[in-house]
């Protein structure tokens, strides 16, 4: 594991835990293994996205943002509250990088997800398509 995705799994546990004693549920990670999917992109790659750094293309964002998507949500690495922390790191990242998003249409997306018959690069196009 790389130092990258370690600072990504503190964050989205931080995040997590905000989310969850916010709307007082269980926060807390279910499947540590699962986290680790989520940060961990195919070559030893992290989501470069949630650290601040600037990707050079759309593409590459809406790969990483799509990947990221498909498994917290299909891992569901925490307790409880998977889809909001999707969905707030969704809007931080794309406010970051200074696209248009309509929040509602984004929520709505997120709320009726399912990873059964969506993956992560159908993910990655409605994001493309609908965040610009």
């Amino acid at each position: 594991m790389t130092d990258d995705q370690k600072k990504e799994i503190k964050l989205l546990c931080y995040i997590n835990w905000m989310v969850a004693k916010k709307f007082n549920s269980e926060g807390g990670v279910r499947d540590l293994n699962s986290l680790k999917n989520v940060v961990a992109l195919p070559g030893g790659g992290s989501l470069t996205c949630f650290l601040g750094e600037r990707l050079s293309n759309r593409k590459d964002l809406y790969a990483q943002l799509g990947w990221f998507m498909y498994y917290i949500i299909d891992g569901e690495p925490f307790n409880s509250r998977n889809r909001s922390v999707a969905f707030l790191m969704l809007v931080w990242a794309l406010k970051f990088y200074r696209l248009e998003l309509d929040v509602d249409a984004l929520a709505d997306f997120i709320t009726s997800l399912d990873t059964m018959k969506q993956g992560n690069s159908d993910i990655s196009l409605w994001l493309s398509n609908n965040c610009r």
